[in-house]
């Protein structure tokens, strides 16, 4: 099978995880009634082997599928645009680093935080903190990274006409939330409804984005298009 095929198949795999991933994280794991930073702690390590299972699915294979996707896209438009197809390749390889790392840290932390808890509650609600915000910094706080690979990946496939425009338009859209979500933190942006949503919307618009992508690759049958600068 193609590496187009197998390019499809990946992005169809990305819009299950993120399916799955707030199904488990906002139905499943609920907790709601663990509204406090000492009581959410127990509430994850009581629950520390979904979390595990969770983090799995949504991080490490993600990333993996990722990869497949980023080589495939590549190897779809490189001959449109090579130097920006190079430095969606490098940006694409860069998100996969960047989620492979938080998801490793969070698995990490799991263990160590629930021992550090039977001897010494206060420390360890102080690591998990610490480790929160790395993980959070890490694996979508800010969604700055994966949005430019869709930006890029988005303009060059609309400019080439291969796919839908309507399906890179939205690209657009999702991608241009994602980079607003790193304004977020400012201090007179930090109460905006907006600003405040711009990971969700990401996360969601991404998931249509995802399985459009992954539906067309497989139903194409590629062809040389109109190279561009």
């Amino acid at each position: 099978m193609s590496i187009q095929k197998w390019g499809g198949i990946a992005a169809i795999i990305e819009a299950a995880v993120y399916i799955f991933g707030f199904v488990l994280f906002f139905g499943v794991l609920d907790s709601t009634d663990y509204d406090t930073p000492e009581r959410y702690l127990v509430f994850l390590i009581e629950n520390r082997d979904t979390f595990f299972v969770g983090y799995l699915i949504i991080g490490i294979v993600f990333s993996f599928a990722l990869i497949v996707l980023v080589q495939s896209t590549y190897q779809r438009f490189k001959q449109v645009s090579p130097e920006l197809m190079k430095f969606s390749a490098a940006v694409g390889y860069l998100w996969v680093g960047i989620v492979l790392a938080s998801s490793l840290i969070f698995l990490t932390s799991l263990g160590v935080v629930a021992k550090f808890h039977q001897v010494n509650p206060e420390e360890a609600l102080i690591i998990n903190r610490g480790i929160s915000i790395i993980v959070d910094a890490l694996g979508g706080g800010i969604e700055l990274v994966g949005a430019v690979w869709v930006l890029v990946i988005s303009y060059v496939a609309l400019k080439s006409r291969v796919y839908s425009p309507l399906l890179h338009y939205w690209g657009m859209l999702v991608g241009i939330a994602g980079v607003l979500s790193l304004f977020s933190g400012l201090s007179f942006l930090a109460s905006n409804v907006f600003f405040e949503a711009t990971t969700a919307i990401f996360g969601l618009g991404q998931i249509v984005w995802f399985l459009v992508l992954g539906i067309v690759m497989l139903k194409d049958q590629p062809h040389t298009p109109t190279s561009f600068a």
